[in-house]
């Protein structure tokens, strides 16, 4: 296998000899040994058959010690050498897989920790596990993270032992759906969910665990918003039911007929649906001003009419102010509609805003080419209920003329209570439902009095409320 050897070659000296793999340094390494007396080992491969040898070439001693020549063995090697090229393929591949792998644990959204030993007192963790762990994240590695987290369950911290992670290391089971917060360096914290593996060795003893953290904090606070809604939606049906039963309580005393009561009742929750429409759209944030009117005056626009002229720059109410002055607009509008300038087709109301004192809200209502109002001699629920809902809810003041042209009605709201008080938009709605019911009791109650035993626009009787008022009146409704 090694040389091509003939019969007439034995007695010849080696480098006469040819052999069968490259063997340019044979004869050098001869005499090298035979100089220093050492050993050489070289790799060699026959060309034909792509084997491999280990040739050592060592000095020849004979029995007397004396160096009479030199040895050269061969040790096949083939197995051997095709062996260590497979692990060397593999080591290779696994190395690629290894980066590819943490490759894609940097970029996963999903938090990964793992444990390889469990006496350990750290952790490997990928970018986003370090990133929750309130860690900086190696670029591309995996980075080393303390094996204790900083969870809070319920306020309370997590003891080692009830972590996940060690958990799973310590009883050698998986632990699901474990959730906790994790607390920022800020002081701030992070919901998040765990799940935990333990890691067995070839004998089936735990040699690690691996763990999954993922961030559910937009989950948290949807289930907490979500809550919040049902809670306040609760509240909205309630109170709005009780507005209602107030309402229908009020209007079944003062109306002289069913027929009466169902057109002025169905008009007045019409108002109060359009009112609240607005308000949605909004969120029950800020509504614009020029909107709510629209919205109040639609069932009295007609094609090729313009019954509604409005002058102002864009402004916006809160919730609370919105609800009531929808209410007050339905029912200046529906007095307009009866008895006021909406009654004619020629008829037409201007309305007008502007910030004209620091922080007051100046609103002009404007009756034209109407008939001629007059004071109302009595107070009705209309009347009461309009004066009353300013007074009541916005604080603010009223003038009021009764003008052979029309009715023209001045209020001025203050606008300190946007800026010193911020409610949500819920908050305000659910203040707003509630005070309204409220305030249609009231105006039922007073509705009854006569006209002169009122407060006289002042509002003292109503100061305990602590909400906002002003006040206005109509010829009749």
């Amino acid at each position: 296998d090694l040389f091509r050897l003939v019969e007439s070659d034995v007695g010849r000296p080696l480098a006469h000899v040819r052999p069968r793999f490259a063997a340019d340094r044979l004869q050098a390494d001869m005499e090298q040994v035979l100089q220093r007396l050492g050993t050489i080992e070289r790799q060699v491969e026959v060309i034909e058959s792509a084997k491999r040898y280990i040739m050592r070439v060592m000095p020849y001693r004979t029995v007397d010690n004396v160096i009479a020549g030199v040895v050269v063995t061969f040790v096949d090697i083939t197995q051997i050498a095709q062996a260590e090229e497979k692990i060397g393929a593999l080591s290779h591949d696994l190395r690629n897989r290894l980066e590819s792998l943490e490759t894609v644990l940097d970029l996963v959204p999903v938090g990964i920790l793992i444990a390889e030993d469990d006496d350990g007192d750290a952790i490997r963790a990928n970018r986003r596990a370090a990133e929750l762990a309130g860690r900086r994240a190696a670029d591309g590695k995996l980075s080393t993270v303390p094996a204790v987290l900083p969870l809070m369950v319920n306020g309370s911290k997590v003891e080692t032992h009830e972590q996940p992670l060690q958990k799973a290391m310590r009883t050698g089971k998986p632990v699901r759906g474990y959730e906790a917060r994790i607390a920022q360096a800020d002081g701030s914290s992070i919901d998040v969910m765990m799940s935990a593996n333990p890691l067995f060795d070839e004998s089936g003893r735990v040699r690690g665990a691996i763990a999954a953290l993922v961030d559910v904090s937009n989950h948290k606070e949807a289930e907490r918003a979500q809550e919040r809604l049902l809670h306040e939606l609760q509240h909205r049906v309630k109170n709005i039911l009780a507005t209602i039963t107030a309402l229908t309580s009020r209007m079944i005393r003062s109306s002289s007929s069913m027929g009466e009561f169902a057109t002025s009742f169905h008009e007045r929750l019409h108002a109060m649906a359009r009112t609240h429409e607005v308000l949605s759209s909004h969120n029950w944030g800020d509504a614009d001003l020029e909107e709510l009117l629209r919205a109040t005056f639609s069932p009295y626009s007609t094609t090729g009419r313009q019954n509604l002229v409005v002058h102002g720059r864009p402004f916006h109410l809160d919730a609370a102010t919105a609800a009531a002055l929808g209410m007050v607009f339905f029912e200046l509008a529906s007095n307009a509609a009866k008895y006021g300038a909406l009654s004619v087709e020629t008829g037409r109301v201007e309305v007008s805003w502007n910030v004209v004192k620091p922080g007051m809200l100046s609103i002009s209502w404007k009756e034209l080419g109407g008939p001629a109002v007059e004071e109302p001699s009595r107070r009705n629920f209309g009347t009461t209920f309009i004066q009353q809902s300013l007074e009541y809810e916005l604080r603010g003041s009223v003038e009021l003329n009764f003008r052979p042209t029309g009715l023209e009605c001045l209020l001025e709201i203050p606008l300190a209570r946007k800026e010193a008080v911020k409610l949500t938009g819920n908050d305000e709605q659910e203040r707003s439902t509630s005070r309204l019911g409220s305030l249609i009791a009231d105006c039922a109650d007073m509705a009854q009095t006569p006209q002169g035993s009122k407060a006289k626009s002042t509002g003292q009787h109503l100061v305990d409320r602590n909400i906002l008022r002003t006040g206005c009146t109509t010829s009749s409704s």
